[in-house]
Parts: structure tokens; C-alpha cells; sequence
């Protein structure tokens, strides 16, 4: 009993609760506070209790019209419309929600639905100005102009003003009531002389009913109070035209295109001169029309008539041709065009036979030469004719071309070249004028172009090296071929060169963010054709990062055949164990020059060498030179490959050396010569001074002063070949497991080694005259 009595306490008390939530949740509460917002306009804040309140009470009539109105101010209007019909359903008869409503469908341009609202607004007030004002102009865009006179007149019986008798006029000038318009719009005239509206339309009826001189008068005395009116301008225009007088007629709508521009305007200039003949000038003009209205058929019509009287008939062609697009499915206007292009197709017959002309490749005298090794051809060319092209035939073959252009283009694929000795082509316009050219082959060289790249630097192994990582890299170069080049690409971009030009050098700007190769395609005015990738290789940009010794190239001369000295099978395999030992050390690049000649050496040195050394920012420079040395008291030689045994001035002095070297050793930190030449004697001997003492790994301060210096051997013994200052330097190379070697240690075992076999010991020091910091070689372990 107790548990009952506790549970009916319970359901009496959340009874007793309700209307105290209902009253803390009512709509007035949100109106009210909807209200506030309102005033302070917050308008989203208002809107969102305006619903609160009708969510609470959907029939709480008066929040419809207050939240369609910050549905309005916030543009929201056809969610403001719902809401004043809504409104409406609640008081049918107020004037203001029907009136509201629509005039915001007015706005949105659903005039139908807004003359069944406006109306119902005007029939509970006659007298509704505002009503009134905005059904006048949705009448006139729903060109229900019968009704349009009954409500002008109720807005001139509401109130009589020169814009209610101007409106009243112009539905009665619209239902072709001239002498009733001409009333009205001289009323609105009378009613307010500076309503220039009013003597525009004036005029232009008046006109209408053959009075043009009173027309000019109205138009004058309105000039008088507004000269600068466009539409008075135009006004008068059309009365001089109704006189004949088309001249003045340009003048008058002149001036409405200097100041307003319309296509209204053009199209009326354009049609006053084709009546005085001027069809050039008309075309013009209707060309401007066209610029404002693209879509303008009319425009197009009269321009296409123009231009056919001008016997401008491509012209007008096109023009017809645009107007089959925009009025396509249109039957009559389709049929217009239909016609017309008939009579310009026989008005256009003529003789003449099309000229064929191949462009590549490259045709003299009716002759193509074509590689000798090729068995595929394609032509390229195009068909120079004063109509268009209908056929086009080769060998007894279709060819493919663009039978909608004027002077087509056309691509031609050959095959089975072996067998062909001639190639016919014809061509047929559609006025069946067919010219038959008959192309004589002649086989040419077969030979691909060669590619020879020198900004940036790219080796023999198709490796182009980039010292930046620049998105862009600027190359240059050079092609060698027996025949003119027709085209030369680079990642699918057309390089710039010289086309009549054999040999041409070649530039282009080429952009190489992510990526990590560059393709060339070169192809020859005969087809010839080469294709080559190279690698894009930025060892260069990076080199610095993890080396102390910076970028870091090696220079390897080898010189092993002579024409007068014996020949050297030495170099060739020191060299390759030199490189196979280097590879375990951090080195940019390597460059293995073979049996150079003087004149090659002096190039390498004083111009290939600097280039490389600044375009690349080399910091470490290892110059190895293997091959016959001579000593000519007092001076160090090496032996080019053409040199003379007898002929001092055919060696490579080692004072040439030294002066190309200064030209760039600025720009580099280390310097290291080392040469292992047999018959040298002391070859770099009067270059050197005092040597040094060894240096440490763990003083890399010294990788940052500059050091030149040189290690110079009598290396090679004639007898045997074989040198033991490469093999115990290659030695030292490759046991070494420190992280760095400097050159101070190699050169004790080296010397050593040397020695203990009992030949002339190896030089070590200072490059006399190049600039020397106290700083050494190291050679930085990978």
C-alpha cells in the first residue's frame, strides 16, 4: 500500500510539472526574442527562433510574415514566398501577404504565377500602388497587353502621373493603337517635359502614323532639356530614315554607339548602309553585333546576305554554317541555309586544279629522298586550293586529311619502300578539279645523327651530371650529321637550332624536377633517326654534404699507343685498377681520357678541364697521367701519342700544365698531380719544394686549407711493363679501412715499395707556384 501511495505522489507531481515546461518552452518566448534579434539585425539568429516558435505552434500566424522577412533580408525568397502564402492561408484577405508574395516571384521572373497573386491583391485594393506598379511590368513581359491597359488605367485613375500614362501608352502602341499611344505619350510628355522617356516613344509613333516632321520637332525639343540622350539620338535616327535621308540617319545612331553600343544599334546602322550600298561597312557592323550577341541569328543571317553580295562567299559560308549550329533542328531556318549554300556552290564553280605540296619530308623538284635502310615513309604536306578538298588518293590508297578545312592538311604512311621507286599522289575538290603529282624517291645516306651534349657534362656511358637540383637545367650542344636536321627534341620539347645548318649546335631550357633521365630524339631531313637516353646523375649537388673533401672528380690521361715511342700495355691496366680501387672511395666522377694527342692535352687543359671545373664547382681535383715522360734539362715533358722521339716541341711540357692550371686552380681547394711515367727523369721535379710531413684523419681542418701538390714516379720499366708505383698505390687502396688516407701515407709505401725493388725512388711535394695552404689530399672512404 505505501509503494501504491508513493507511486500515485509521483504521477501527480510530473502532471502538476507540464504546463510549467510547456511555459518555459513556448513560441511566444522564441517570437519575442526572434523579435530582438530582428532589430539588432541578426537576421540568422532571428530566423532560427522564428522557427522555434512555429515548430511549437504551427499555427502561430504572425511568425510566418516576420520570418519571410529575414528569409528576405537574408535572399532567401523562395523560402519567403512559402512563408506569405502560408500567411495567406491564415488571413485570405490581406492584401500585403498576395502583394508580397508576388512581387518576389516578379523578381524571380515566374511572372505567371505572380499575376495570379498581384492580381488577387489589386481586387481587395484598387487603388494598391505598389500592386499596381509591379503588374504593369509582369503584364508586359507576359505580352498580355489587354490586360495591361485595364491595370494601367486603374493606376492612372489611383494616380495620374507621366509613368502611368507613359505605361498606359505603351500597351495601347504595343495592340497597334497609334493615335490612342500618340495621346498618352503626349500626355506623359505634358505631364512631366523631362520625362524623355515619353518623347522618345512619342516620336517613334509618330513616325508610325507618317508624321515625320512632327517627329523631328519632338525629338529636337527634347534635345533641347536633355542633349545627351541616347535614345533621343536614336529616335531621330529612325525619323530621318522614315524621310530617305539615310545618311543623317548614320549620323543620329552614331552618336548612340559612341556613348550606349547595342546590338540593336549595330544591326540598325548596318541595314542603313546596305540600303546606301555600303555592304563592307555593313558587314562591319553586323560583325560587332555578333561580338555582343554570339548567339544573334539574325546578325548572322544579314552578315552571310552581305558578304554573298559581296561575292565573299568563304565568308559567307561560314556564316551559314554557324547558323545550321545554333538553329539546329529550327526546319525554316534550316532550309534558308540549305539554299543559300546551293547558289553559293554554283556561284563559287571554278577550274582550277588543287597543288600539292609535301612538306616532309623535305620534297625539291618533285624528288623525296628517303633513307636508304628505311621500308616505312611518312609524308606530310597539305593540298592548296580555293575550295575544299573531296578525295585524296595515293598509290591507288586513301589518304588522311580534313575534308571540313580549307587547304587540308594530310598525313601519308609508305610502306614496302624497297619496291617503289616513285610516288603518285591526287587530290579532287568538290568541284571534281583533280591534279596527279608524281614524287620521284631517291635513296640517301642511312646514317644517324650523333649527339654530342657539352652544357651540362655528359660522359661516354649517357650520364649527365647536374652540381644543383634546380628544377631546370639549361643544355647545349652540338649535332653531327652528313645531312641537314629537321628536328631535334629533348624530353618531347623542340630544341632551338639553325635547320640549314649542317653540324648544328642546339639549345634548350629543360625542366627536370623528378626526374631522373632526359631523352633526345634527332631526326635528319631524310628520316634518319636517333633516339638516346641519358641519366640524369646529381652526385654533384650533393657531393659536398657527406664529403669533407667536397666535390671530387678524378682525371685519368692514358696514353698507351704511339706512332713513334714504343707502346704501353701498362697504363691501360693500371688505370683500370686504379679506377676499381677508387670505387671504394667518395669520388663525383671520373674522367679516363686515352692516347691524346698535343693538340688534344692543350684543349683538355686549358678549355675542357676549366669548364668542367667551374660549371660543376669541383673542390677536389686528382690529375693521374700514365704513359712515356721526357726530362729535357730543365724541363718535365709528357709524351702526347703523336709525338716526335726527336721533336721537344711535340711534347706536353709541364709548364703548360701549370700555366692552363692557373687559370682555374682558384676555384678548386685540393689539387693532386700524380705521374707515373717511364723515361721521365725528374719530370716534376723543378716544380716541386719541400714535402710534408704525414697528415691525420682526425684533423679534417685540413681538408679546408688549400693544398697542390705532386707525386711524380719514373714508374715504367720497358722490360717487364709493369709499374710497381700503381700497383702499391692500388695496394694501399684497398686494405686501407680507415675512414679517410690521406696521401702523405700512401706516398711512404708507395716510396717504399719502390725503392726496395730498387728503382729510382718517387717525388713527393709542392706544386711551385700554385697557392698552397698547408692543407693534403685525403681520400674519404665511401
Amino acid at each position: 500500500m505505501l509503494m501504491l501511495k508513493i507511486k500515485q505522489m509521483v504521477t501527480v507531481g510530473l502532471v502538476l510539472s507540464l504546463p510549467t515546461m510547456l511555459l518555459s518552452q513556448s513560441p511566444r518566448k522564441f517570437f519575442d526574442a526572434a523579435t530582438k534579434f530582428e532589430k539588432s539585425k541578426n537576421y540568422e539568429m532571428a530566423l532560427e527562433n522564428y522557427t522555434k516558435a512555429i515548430d511549437l505552434d504551427a499555427k502561430y500566424e504572425k511568425a510566418y510574415p516576420a520570418r519571410a522577412l529575414c528569409y528576405e533580408k537574408l535572399n532567401k525568397k523562395t523560402e519567403a514566398i512559402a512563408d506569405y502564402r502560408k500567411a495567406i492561408s491564415f488571413d485570405p484577405k490581406s492584401k500585403e501577404m498576395y502583394y508580397n508574395a508576388g512581387r518576389l516571384l516578379a523578381e524571380l521572373d515566374s511572372n505567371a504565377s505572380a499575376d495570379v497573386l498581384l492580381r488577387k491583391a489589386i481586387d481587395r485594393d484598387k487603388g494598391y500602388t505598389e500592386a499596381l506598379a509591379i503588374e504593369v511590368g509582369v503584364l508586359f513581359k507576359l505580352k498580355d497587353f489587354k490586360h495591361g491597359l485595364i491595370v494601367t488605367q486603374m493606376a492612372i485613375d489611383d494616380k495620374r502621373t507621366a509613368l502611368s500614362l507613359y505605361n498606359h501608352a505603351v500597351n495601347l502602341d504595343s495592340l497597334k493603337n497609334f493615335v490612342e499611344a500618340e495621346k498618352f505619350y503626349r500626355n506623359a510628355k505634358l505631364t512631366d517635359p523631362k520625362f524623355s522617356a515619353a518623347s522618345v516613344a512619342l516620336a517613334l509613333t509618330e513616325v508610325k502614323l507618317n508624321k515625320a516632321d512632327q517627329a523631328m520637332k519632338t525629338c529636337d525639343e527634347a534635345l533641347v532639356k536633355d542633349p545627351n540622350n541616347a535614345d533621343l539620338f536614336y529616335a531621330k535616327s529612325v525619323v530621318h530614315a522614315s524621310k530617305k535621308d539615310f545618311q543623317n540617319a548614320i549620323n543620329e545612331i552614331t552618336k548612340v554607339i559612341l556613348s550606349k553600343p547595342s546590338v540593336k544599334v549595330y544591326m540598325e546602322r548596318a541595314s542603313y548602309y546596305e540600303i546606301l550600298g555600303q555592304q563592307y561597312t555593313a558587314v562591319s557592323d553586323y560583325g560587332q553585333a555578333i561580338k555582343l550577341d554570339p548567339k544573334n541569328l539574325e546578325a548572322y543571317l544579314k552578315r552571310a546576305a552581305a558578304n554573298e553580295n559581296l561575292q565573299n562567299f568563304k565568308a559567307s559560308l561560314n556564316d551559314y554554317n554557324k547558323i545550321s549550329t545554333l538553329a539546329s533542328g529550327d526546319e525554316k531556318i534550316s532550309a534558308i541555309v540549305q539554299e543559300a549554300k546551293k547558289k553559293i556552290f554554283e556561284l563559287s564553280r571554278e577550274n582550277v586544279k588543287p597543288e600539292i605540296e609535301v612538306l616532309s619530308p623535305k620534297a625539291e623538284r618533285n624528288i623525296i629522298k628517303v633513307s636508304s635502310d628505311k621500308n616505312e615513309l611518312v609524308l606530310k604536306g597539305f593540298v592548296k586550293d580555293e575550295n575544299l578538298i573531296k578525295n585524296m588518293n595515293v598509290n591507288s590508297g586513301n589518304a588522311t586529311f580534313s575534308a571540313d578545312s580549307l587547304n587540308p592538311g594530310f598525313t601519308i604512311q609508305v610502306t614496302d619502300l624497297t619496291r617503289l621507286n616513285e610516288i603518285t599522289i591526287s587530290a579532287t575538290d568538290v568541284y571534281n578539279n583533280t591534279q596527279i603529282t608524281q614524287f620521284k624517291l631517291e635513296k640517301t645516306e642511312s646514317d644517324k645523327p650523333i649527339i654530342a651534349i657539352e652544357t651540362p657534362v655528359a660522359s661516354f656511358e649517357n650520364e649527365i651530371f647536374i652540381d644543383n637540383n634546380g628544377a631546370e637545367v639549361y643544355i647545349q650542344g652540338k649535332i653531327k650529321d652528313a645531312s641537314l636536321i629537321e628536328s631535334i627534341m629533348i624530353d618531347g620539347l623542340i630544341a632551338s637550332f639553325n635547320p640549314t645548318n649542317l653540324n648544328p649546335e642546339f639549345s634548350a631550357q629543360v625542366k627536370i624536377a623528378d626526374k631522373n633521365k632526359i631523352t633526345f630524339a634527332v631526326k635528319d631531313i631524310y628520316g634518319n633517326e636517333n633516339v638516346q637516353v641519358f641519366t640524369i646523375n646529381r652526385s654533384g649537388a650533393t657531393a659536398g654534404i657527406d664529403n669533407p673533401m667536397g666535390n671530387t672528380w678524378v682525371v685519368f690521361i692514358e696514353n698507351s699507343k704511339y706512332q713513334s715511342f714504343p707502346s704501353l700495355e701498362g697504363p691501360s691496366k693500371d688505370v683500370t685498377a686504379m679506377k676499381a680501387a677508387l670505387a671504394n672511395y667518395k669520388i663525383t666522377k671520373i674522367i679516363h681520357k686515352k692516347d691524346m694527342t698535343k693538340t688534344e692535352m692543350e684543349k683538355f687543359f686549358s678549355i675542357e678541364l676549366r669548364d668542367y671545373v667551374k660549371n660543376n664547382t669541383i673542390n677536389s681535383l686528382l690529375i693521374w697521367y700514365a704513359g712515356h715522360g721526357k726530362y729535357v734539362s730543365p724541363t718535365g715533358y709528357w709524351v702526347p701519342s703523336d709525338g716526335k722521339t726527336d721533336d721537344e716541341f711535340s711534347y706536353f711540357g709541364i709548364n703548360n700544365l701549370k700555366a692552363a692550371m692557373q687559370s682555374y686552380i682558384g676555384k678548386l681547394v685540393h689539387t693532386l698531380v700524380i705521374t707515373d711515367a717511364c723515361e721521365s727523369g725528374a719530370t716534376f721535379l723543378m716544380a716541386m719544394r719541400g714535402g710534408d710531413e704525414e697528415k691525420r684523419c682526425d684533423n679534417f681542418e685540413l681538408t679546408k686549407a688549400k693544398s697542390a701538390q705532386v707525386y711524380t714516379s719514373a714508374g715504367y720499366e720497358l722490360a717487364s711493363d709493369n709499374s710497381q708505383f700503381t700497383k702499391t698505390f692500388v695496394s694501399t687502396l684497398n686494405n686501407n679501412v680507415e675512414v679517410c688516407l690521406p696521401i702523405e701515407k700512401i706516398v711512404k709505401k708507395v716510396s717504399a715499395a719502390v725503392s726496395q725493388a730498387g728503382n729510382q725512388a718517387p717525388k713527393f711535394g709542392k706544386i711551385k707556384d700554385l697557392e698552397d695552404e698547408g692543407g693534403t689530399y685525403f681520400f674519404i672512404k665511401k
